[in-house]
C-alpha cells in the first residue's frame, strides 16, 4: 500500500503539470511599435562677413577642424580689428546653434576651449603664449548685427568677460524642437567677444596669430545647472 501511494503520488503530479496555460505580452509604444528614441541633431550657423548679416549656411560640424578655412562653415568670423589687436582691444563673432529638423528639443552648452594643435603648436601662425593671455565672453540672445557691432546689452551671459579661452560653461543654451518633422528649431544667437587684455605688455606677442577652438555639446533629458 505504501509502494501504491507513491504511485498515485507521482501520478498526480504529473497530472497537474500538463494542465498549464502561458500568457506573452510585448512592449507597444503609444504610436505602434516597440518602444524607441526620436533624433536629437543639433546645427550651427556661423557667418562669412563681420557684420553678422551674411547668407545663413547651416550644416552640422561635429569633427574638429585641421585647417581651419574662413570660407566654410564652422569658422567665427571676427572683425577686421582681430587681425591688429592691441592691449585693450575686443573684437566680436556672431553665430547660431538650433535643433535640426526631425529633432526634439535640446539643452546645449559651451563645453570645451582648445587650442588648435594643443601645447604642443607653438609657432607665430598658431602661437601658444597668444592663445595663453587672450580672454573671451559669450553671450545670447542677441542679434547678429548687434553682436558685430559689439553690442551685447540685453543679452544672456554664458561665458563671462575676461574668461582664459580653454574654460567652458554649464550655462544651458536651450533649444527649440522645430513645429513639424521637416522643419529646424528656432536659432539661438550667440556673440562671442575676444579680447587682447590692457593688462598684456610682453612685445614678444607682436605679430602673432593663434587658432582658438570651442566645442558646444548638446543633450536632452538632463538640464545643466549655471
Amino acid at each position: 500500500m505504501l509502494a501504491g501511494g507513491l504511485v498515485l503520488g507521482v501520478g498526480a503530479a504529473f497530472t497537474l503539470a500538463a494542465w498549464t496555460d502561458n500568457e506573452w505580452v510585448f512592449g507597444q509604444g503609444a504610436n505602434g511599435g516597440g518602444p524607441g528614441t526620436l533624433n536629437y541633431n543639433m546645427e550651427q550657423n556661423t557667418f562669412s562677413n563681420t557684420n553678422g548679416t551674411g547668407p545663413s549656411s547651416w550644416g552640422n560640424k561635429s569633427n574638429i577642424p585641421t585647417v581651419p578655412d574662413p570660407d566654410v562653415d564652422g569658422a567665427l568670423t571676427f572683425g577686421a580689428l582681430s587681425a591688429a589687436l592691441k592691449p585693450g582691444d575686443t573684437t566680436y563673432a556672431p553665430m547660431q546653434l538650433r535643433a535640426a529638423a526631425g529633432s526634439e528639443a535640446l539643452v546645449a552648452t559651451l563645453a570645451e576651449g582648445v587650442k588648435l594643435g594643443g601645447q604642443e603648436v607653438d609657432t607665430a601662425a598658431n602661437s601658444l603664449s597668444l592663445y595663453n593671455v587672450l580672454t573671451y565672453q559669450a553671450v545670447q540672445k542677441i542679434e547678429p548685427a548687434q553682436c558685430a557691432a559689439g553690442n551685447l546689452n540685453g543679452g544672456e551671459i554664458v561665458v563671462p568677460a575676461g574668461t582664459a579661452l580653454n574654460l567652458n560653461s554649464q550655462v544651458p543654451i536651450l533649444l527649440p524642437k522645430g513645429d513639424d518633422a521637416s522643419t529646424a528649431g528656432a536659432p539661438v544667437n550667440l556673440c562671442f567677444a575676444l579680447t587682447l587684455p590692457s593688462t598684456v605688455t610682453d612685445i614678444n606677442l607682436q605679430g602673432k596669430k593663434t587658432i582658438p577652438l570651442w566645442k558646444f555639446t548638446s543633450s536632452v533629458g538632463v538640464t545643466p545647472q549655471p
